[in-house]
């Protein structure tokens, strides 16, 4: 089976490719987390051509249309809507001026910390 798969580094690269394989969306998730981490001894040639940092937490990958945000330990999927104004805040964000990377933690610190007043003030 043919699934398309882009890693997306918000407000910063989008790399598409096929991956021909019968997986189930977990098992792509994870294999595309190997192939795009450095020393993970299975580095994908597209990865390695492109230059970029290792896959991390917060970034982003679209397997067949569904959007999944890499977390500290597994994944959670995300809507296009997410995604897009994800990169919103990161093309906006004031860390930007040090790179994408630092204004996606940024963001995503800033949402935590909203995640979590509204849990509270449910309380």
């Amino acid at each position: 089976m043919k699934n398309i798969v882009h890693v997306i580094y918000p407000d910063e690269a989008v790399h598409s490719f096929v991956m021909d394989t019968d997986m189930v969306v977990s098992d792509i998730l994870e294999r595309v987390f190997a192939e795009w981490n450095h020393g993970s001894g299975m580095e994908s040639e597209l990865f390695i051509r492109s230059n970029k940092r290792s896959l991390s937490v917060n970034d982003i990958v679209c397997v067949n249309g569904k959007y999944y945000l890499c977390k500290s330990f597994g994944w959670n999927e995300v809507t296009s809507q997410f995604v897009n104004e994800l990169e919103e805040e990161v093309r906006n964000h004031p860390n930007r001026i040090q790179g994408a990377w630092f204004a996606l933690n940024g963001v995503m610190q800033g949402m935590r910390a909203r995640e979590t007043k509204n849990n509270l003030e449910l309380l």
